[in-house]
């Protein structure tokens, strides 16, 4: 017999009415970074499109209000010459997207309620080849204009910990080069890289697993069911599955996003759900699970109930606009329900049906013609976490020559020198 913990159980009553869910995107640039597209133009963008909150994650910078500048970062000033411009909204812009009363040319957003600002947002390791890149939120400016290391994650994401902020890994398959071999999304020494960092610090709440077209980043969720085999049944944590657009243009935009399910709309009750994993990923794109030229259009799938039930060793699901509801354990598919057309479906797992298939967590999607969405891991805990918790690879001692190679490789000079090698 499991015993249940899920994300969920603390919003199952909200998830069944539409307007507890949030739509949100909580990674995007403008041409305050690399974006080719103007900050202005990118809100108007995702009010458009009916988001209800966002955030700026720019390189190395600080999101603000967004009727105040962000800083210039000496690093971007290429963008006058490519671009030629930067705008940010003006106050009255800026109040009338928050009460939802603003009318953009395209004149297209359904919603009533406005677009909600997230500040003090941040990517961190803003001028780093190799891309390992961490999200930083409810910070202050200690990693703004901070051109990062390469290679390194920890830096960062201990800063803003000690900040009082929360972080989640971006891409991370993208920087390991999966979208080269996916097999090393599952190699246990990076596996171990990774775990090592969520085990030491407990503010870095998860990472993306689905991010804009899903093309270097395609293996994220092959690392994600890595991490939960291996941190799970170590009783401390697991790691939350985030999903987001990284839009640097407007066509970008609603690529993959997330579902925040919230009481109502607040700084606080947003960061709580990201540290509690109230809410769910969604892509139009996803080549591992939908396929290599699937393009996701129109409503997308979505959760409207997630009920666990430990005396009858269930769990509940209802999914819209979505053909198949789909149960992974340990990254395969153990259970699934289809439909013909996107529609309705209720899908219910039978954890003792299922029990031989499972380790120490059941995560759940659904799929339709609208793309993807990914619930997040419930753990099931059957009393035999001490059995299958994995020992922890003990990391490998360098020589002097391998430690000089290495700290030649986390340089830029470094980097530049390889992939010349590698081409």
């Amino acid at each position: 017999m499991f015993k249940i913990k899920s994300p969920y159980e603390s919003v199952a009553s909200l998830i069944p009415h539409a307007e507890n869910h949030y739509k949100t995107n909580l990674h995007t640039h403008s041409t305050y970074s690399d974006a080719n597209n103007t900050m202005a133009d990118m809100i108007f963008e995702f009010y458009d499109k009916d988001f209800d909150i966002l955030a700026f994650a720019e390189h190395g910078i600080l999101g603000k209000a967004w009727d105040k500048e962000p800083s210039i970062i000496p690093l971007f000033f290429f963008q006058y010459l490519w671009h030629g411009k930067r705008r940010y909204l003006t106050t009255p812009e800026f109040k009338a997207i928050l009460d939802g009363t603003y009318k953009t040319e395209k004149n297209a957003r359904t919603k009533s309620r406005g677009l909600m600002c997230v500040t003090d947002t941040i990517e961190a390791n803003m001028f780093t080849l190799m891309k390992n890149h961490v999200n930083g939120y409810f910070t202050n400016d200690v990693l703004e204009g901070k051109y990062g290391k390469e290679n390194d994650f920890e830096i960062p994401i201990a800063t803003i910990e000690k900040s009082g902020g929360i972080s989640h890994i971006n891409h991370p398959t993208d920087w390991l080069g999966a979208y080269k071999d996916p097999e090393c999304a599952r190699v246990p020494e990076n596996v171990a890289y990774f775990a090592d960092l969520f085990r030491r610090y407990k503010s870095c709440v998860g990472m993306e697993v689905l991010n804009m077209y899903d093309r270097p980043n395609r293996s994220d969720r092959i690392l994600w069911d890595e991490l939960l085999m291996t941190l799970i049944p170590e009783g401390e944590r697991t790691v939350w599955g985030f999903g987001n657009s990284d839009a640097h243009r407007v066509t970008e935009i609603d690529t993959a996003f997330m579902d925040f399910i919230l009481p109502d709309y607040s700084v606080e009750n947003l960061r709580n759900a990201m540290e509690k994993g109230n809410f769910f990923a969604v892509a139009r794109y996803a080549k591992n699970e939908l396929g290599e030229d699937f393009e996701g259009k129109g409503d997308y799938p979505r959760f409207m109930a997630f009920e666990a039930d430990e005396a009858a060793q269930k769990i509940t699901v209802k999914g819209i606009n979505c053909k198949a509801v789909e149960w992974i354990a340990d990254g395969k598919i153990i259970h699934t329900d289809t439909a013909e057309n996107d529609g309705e479906i209720i899908s219910v797992l039978d954890l003792a049906a299922c029990a031989d298939k499972i380790s120490c967590y059941v995560r759940c999607q659904l799929k339709g013609d609208g793309g993807i969405c990914m619930s997040q891991p419930v753990t099931l805990d059957a009393g035999n976490f001490a059995d299958i918790v994995k020992p922890v690879p003990p990391k490998k001692v360098l020589t002097k020559e391998e430690q000089r190679k290495e700290n030649f490789n986390n340089t830029r000079l470094g980097v530049i020198v390889n992939k010349i090698k590698n081409k």
